[in-house]
């Protein structure tokens, strides 16, 4: 009897578990201690469901816009998404084979209103002034240059300083004046790249103010032997300043047709440097002594390969800044 009893207890018991579970269908389980659904809630499964998808769209476009938001970050950092308003901006009349020049009336980031003067026959290159007076005289006061290589680039500011008339009576064409030679003083800012590698500030500025300590000693050698007629003066672009100079300058990297008259190895004094036999006997016979530990170092020739837009710069630097004298300009914006 006792044991029938009991059976028909546990009958019980599973009658009622099965009412607990038909009455769990209906209604969510709560946690001990707590009125919140637990996650087996069908309103939960599809608040978690509804929150993955937020998820994965937010992720989606957080992944396509890393890019501009990597490029964003950098140009705050350089400050160059902080661009100079333009005021005006002029440019010379001419044939389309004439090289275009251009002046641009800039508000600065500092508030300040400058001049800024550029040339199609001289990219990477401007020049800067003040702002004209009454008589549309004004200062030169900079000029900005890039010169770029197969790995990298060197990019500059540096102080000038020189007299110009941006003549605008009208308002819609001027005549842009520079007086005189403009006078070169100092590298003021600047950045460096090559490979991986990238300087900036004060890292930056004593290589870049070495470098043009060396470039100038070479060009000073190479304006010397212009004016004396010795070699050619003013060349219609990089292209041809680079295949003029290389073999004078780099007898050993070119073929021997293409060497400079009288050079020869013979009995000559070598010095290897990075893989290239130095021809110190040719050094000593061309180029001034304090240029000569500059080429049999190999330093000359890695200026070369990486600023030689730069020297071409240098050494036509008279030509360059004559160019932009007595150039009528139209207001086309």
């Amino acid at each position: 009897m006792r044991g029938k009893k009991n059976r028909e207890q546990g009958t019980g018991s599973k009658e009622q578990g099965a009412g607990n579970r038909e009455q769990g269908a209906g209604s969510a389980p709560l946690t001990p201690h707590s009125s919140f659904l637990t996650p087996h809630s069908p309103n939960q499964r599809l608040r978690t469901e509804i929150s993955r998808n937020i998820v994965l769209i937010a992720l989606f476009f957080l992944l396509s816009s890393c890019t501009s938001m990597i490029q964003k970050s950098g140009e705050v950092l350089e400050g160059s998404s902080f661009e100079e308003m333009n005021l005006g901006i002029y440019r010379s009349s001419g044939n389309d084979s004439e090289a275009k020049i251009e002046l641009r009336e800039l508000v600065q980031k500092n508030g300040e209103i400058a001049l800024e003067m550029s040339s199609s026959a001289w990219p990477g290159f401007a020049l800067r002034g003040s702002r004209p007076d009454g008589r549309g005289n004004f200062e030169l006061t900079g000029c900005r240059v890039l010169s770029s290589h197969v790995h990298g680039w060197n990019e500059f500011t540096m102080d000038i300083f020189g007299k110009a008339i941006f003549d605008n009576p009208k308002k819609t064409g001027a005549v842009l004046y520079i007086a005189g030679n403009v006078e070169r003083v100092q590298i003021s800012s600047g950045k460096i790249r090559l490979k991986s590698e990238r300087l900036t500030g004060a890292a930056a500025l004593t290589p870049l103010r070495n470098r043009r300590e060396r470039i100038l000693a070479l060009v000073e050698w190479m304006n010397e032997k212009a004016e004396s007629g010795e070699v050619k003066t003013v060349f219609s672009g990089r292209k041809e300043f680079e295949k003029y100079w290389k073999s004078l300058l780099f007898p050993e990297l070119v073929s021997k047709s293409k060497r400079p008259p009288g050079y020869t190895t013979k009995n000559a004094e070598r010095k290897r440097v990075d893989g290239v036999k130095w021809n110190r006997t040719y050094t000593e016979s061309l180029f001034p002594e304090g240029l000569w530990e500059f080429r049999n170092s190999g330093a000359l020739l890695r200026d070369w390969e990486e600023a030689l837009y730069w020297i071409y710069i240098e050494y036509s630097w008279n030509h360059i800044t004559s160019s932009f004298n007595d150039t009528n300009l139209i207001k086309i914006k």
